[in-house]
């Protein structure tokens, strides 16, 4: 199951008023005078050092396999 298939279906699983919440959220996105970016411009070197961090975490085997935190959120919230 693909990222968009597994939001679709926690979508269509949520109750309406959830939906509602989700469908007004989105769109105050789209509408805001401000951005709605949560993300700061970073340097060359601070993704270097992110890199890097991340992928010493991934051979110390600390990484995730997405599909597996997915369905585990999924089941967690009442989606699946």
């Amino acid at each position: 199951m693909s990222t968009l298939e597994a939001t679709i279906s926690m979508l269509e699983a949520m109750p309406e008023d959830a939906r509602i919440k989700v469908m007004e959220f989105t769109q105050s996105l789209f509408t805001s005078r401000k951005p709605a970016n949560p993300f700061v411009p970073v340097n060359q070197e601070q993704i270097l050092s992110d890199l890097a961090e991340s992928r010493q975490q991934i051979s110390d085997g600390k990484g995730l396999d997405m599909e597996d935190a997915l369905k585990r959120m999924g089941k967690q919230h009442g989606f699946i």
